[in-house]
C-alpha cells in the first residue's frame, strides 16, 4: 500500500519538529548545567562574604550609635529650646489640658509641628556628630573609611584551617542620611580573592518620646537666656512637653 505523498510530508514534518523541539531542551538543560556548575565552583570564593559585608555596615552603625550617646542629652535640650524659639512646639501642654503647636500651617495639624522638630533634630545632631566621625574613622576627602580585617583558625581531629579577610568600609554624609558600602575579600597571599560588597543607608529615625517638665524656676531662667515661652504657666504649675526621640537606624542593604 501506498502512503500519500502529502502524508508523509506531515509525518516527515511532524519529526522534524519534534526534533526540533529536543534539541533545544537539551541547549537549555546544558546551558543551565553550565551556569550551576560556574556558580558552584565559585561558591568557595565567596562563601561568607556577603555576611562579612553585612556585619562590617552594622559596626559602622553602631560606631555612629556609640559617638552620638556622650551628646545625646545636650543636643536634645538645644533642640527643643531652638523649637520653642521658633514657636515650633511638638505636644506641649498646660497643666495637662493645653494643647499648643506651630501658627502655620492651622494649629491642628500636628504632623507639621513634628515635621519640623524632626527637621530641628537632624540639623543640630548631624552638625555635632559628623566632626566626632573623625575620631572614629579615617578621612578621605568629603568621606570617611574604616578597614579591618578577621583571621580565623579552626582546628579539629589533627587538621587545622584558617583564613584571613581584609575589609574596607567607606561612609559619606548625604544631608540627613549616611551612605555607606562595605567591601570584603579573602587574603589569598600572592593574588586578590573575590570580592563581595554591600551597600546600606542609614537614617534618623522616631524610637520612641521623651517627657521634659519645665517648672517655673527653669522657666523663668529660660526667658532670663532669650527662650520665648509662648504661655506663662500659674505658680505651682508647669509645662510639660513630650517629643519625639530619634535614634540611627539601618533602613536599607543592597549586594551587589
Amino acid at each position: 500500500m501506498t502512503t500519500p505523498k502529502s502524508r508523509r510530508g506531515g509525518a516527515y514534518i511532524t519529526v522534524l519538529t519534534v526534533t526540533m523541539l529536543i534539541i533545544m531542551l537539551a541547549a537549555v538543560v546544558l546551558s543551565v548545567t553550565t551556569v550551576s556548575r560556574r556558580v558552584t565552583a565559585r561558591y568557595p570564593d565567596y562563601v561568607g562574604l556577603y555576611d562579612l559585608a553585612v556585619a562590617g555596615n552594622e559596626q559602622a552603625l553602631f560606631l555612629l550609635r556609640q559617638a552620638f550617646d556622650p551628646m545625646r542629652e545636650y543636643i536634645i535640650n538645644r533642640v527643643w529650646q531652638r523649637a520653642v524659639s521658633e514657636n515650633i512646639i511638638v505636644f506641649m501642654y498646660y497643666n495637662g489640658g493645653l494643647r499648643l503647636h506651630a501658627p502655620e500651617p492651622p494649629a491642628s495639624d500636628t504632623s507639621f509641628s513634628r515635621g519640623q522638630f524632626r527637621r530641628i533634630f537632624i540639623e543640630e545632631a548631624m552638625r555635632d556628630l559628623e566632626p566626632a566621625m573623625g575620631d572614629i574613622f579615617y578621612r578621605v576627602f568629603f568621606d570617611y573609611r574604616l578597614n579591618w580585617g578577621i583571621d580565623a583558625a579552626i582546628s579539629a581531629g589533627g587538621f587545622a584551617i584558617s583564613d584571613s579577610y581584609r575589609a574596607t568600609t567607606n561612609i559619606s554624609v548625604d544631608g540627613n542620611r549616611f551612605n555607606l558600602d562595605t567591601h570584603v575579600r579573602r587574603d589569598m597571599g600572592d593574588y586578590t580573592g573575590a570580592q563581595a560588597t554591600v551597600e546600606a543607608s542609614i537614617i534618623w529615625t522616631v524610637a520612641g518620646q521623651r517627657e521634659i517638665i519645665l517648672d517655673a524656676y527653669t522657666i523663668v531662667a529660660l526667658v532670663l537666656a532669650g527662650v520665648e515661652i509662648p504661655i506663662t504657666p500659674n505658680n505651682g504649675e508647669n509645662l510639660i512637653l513630650f517629643l519625639d526621640e530619634f535614634a540611627l537606624t539601618m533602613v536599607e542593604s543592597l549586594r551587589r
